[in-house]
């Protein structure tokens, strides 16, 4: 069985309810409406509250009840949801994820914010656009795709300018080969002598009960022979030549990892670049869109001197793509006009007439 996630409602039952609890006017009841038509809806949801229930959308509408209580409009593309929730809301058009707080409330989670001063008011009747600013983000974006360009000519010319560099052993991995090298050295000088063989055969030649004792005597007497020659030999290699071979490989070894990290750093930049590049084209089309519906913009606060600054240049990015989210999904040819709405009023709610 599909779990229930929102019921259907009304704006005056929801204002009602606020009215209940809250100090507020019948403003609020107006402009609740004009957001619900300007966003193409017929009415409004309230969701159904539950400790594991969770909701994405865009946030078109916020108005403080009061210290601790906001009243918020959630376009989640598919309904139009009426919470209450804790703590202030983020800008109108940012992109939220909801989740349950004490009962019947609810609390912002994730949120990516709508930057750079941008204001939207989706309560406006008829709203005036004044599409100067997509100009100004569209120089925003144009400059932002120059610097993206410099700014990669620079890392691939440094990049050529490292070249490849065969990665070096560590000094732990040396260490053991010598030592590997010592002890075959040693194992060879320290074998079984012609006699020591004889004897073995000789032992081995009696049987298991009487040839065990001298075999076992003979491969010992080989055993002690090779870890005393061999614990020489490795004394003698760690205090002469090892300090040498070891500032050597550990130089080697650094001046690897130097140019590992920057070859890294390198890739993962020109990485970003490319993301960034893709985005920002992306944000020329989505400009384009923006303008071709006249999605009205009330402010906006932007400095085209801070692109050089990456989180700047990522505000401007998000910030384009959180408004052409914000855009109406749906279809305006569906839509009633807020002007066919009555008279501003907390009286009952009606459906205008369609044309």
């Amino acid at each position: 069985m599909t779990t229930q996630r929102s019921r259907r409602s009304s704006v005056r039952a929801v204002f009602e309810t606020v009215v209940q609890e809250h100090a507020v006017t019948a403003t609020l009841h107006d402009e609740l409406w004009a957001v619900l038509w300007n966003r193409r809806y017929e009415d409004v949801d309230e969701p159904v509250w539950s400790v594991d229930s969770a909701y994405s959308g865009t946030l078109v509408f916020a108005r403080e009840l009061d210290a601790l209580t906001w009243l918020i409009g959630l376009d989640t593309r598919e309904t139009f949801l009426v919470l209450r929730v804790t703590g202030s809301a983020p800008p109108i058009g940012s992109r939220v994820r909801l989740l349950p707080a004490i009962a019947e409330r609810w609390r912002f989670a994730d949120v990516r914010r709508l930057g750079l001063g941008i204001e939207l008011r989706f309560e406006d009747p008829t709203p005036i656009p004044d599409l100067i600013w997509v100009a100004i983000l569209r120089s925003g974006v144009r400059r932002l795709a120059a610097l993206i360009d410099a700014r990669r000519v620079q890392l691939v010319s440094r990049r050529a300018q490292l070249g490849v560099v065969t990665e070096s052993p560590t000094v732990d991995q040396v260490w053991r080969e010598k030592i590997a090298a010592i002890g075959e050295r040693v194992a060879f000088a320290t074998d079984y002598t012609p006699q020591e063989h004889r004897s073995l055969a000789h032992a081995r030649s009696k049987g298991a009960r009487t040839g065990d004792e001298e075999e076992h005597r003979i491969v010992m007497a080989r055993r002690l022979r090779y870890s005393e020659r061999r614990d020489a030999e490795v004394a003698h290699f760690r205090s002469g030549e090892w300090q040498a071979i070891h500032d050597q490989v550990a130089a080697a070894r650094s001046r690897y990892e130097e140019y590992r990290d920057e070859a890294i750093g390198l890739e993962d930049a020109l990485q970003r670049l490319r993301s960034l590049a893709e985005r920002a084209a992306r944000a020329m089309i989505l400009l384009d869109d923006l303008e071709q519906v006249e999605f009205p913009v009330r402010a906006l606060s932007f400095d085209e001197e801070r692109l050089e600054e990456p989180a700047y240049a990522q505000e401007l990015l998000r910030s384009v793509e959180l408004l052409h989210a914000a855009v109406p999904p749906r279809s305006a040819s569906g839509a009633a006009h807020f002007s066919a709405y009555r008279a501003r009023t907390a009286g009952p709610s009606v459906i205008p007439p369609r044309y």
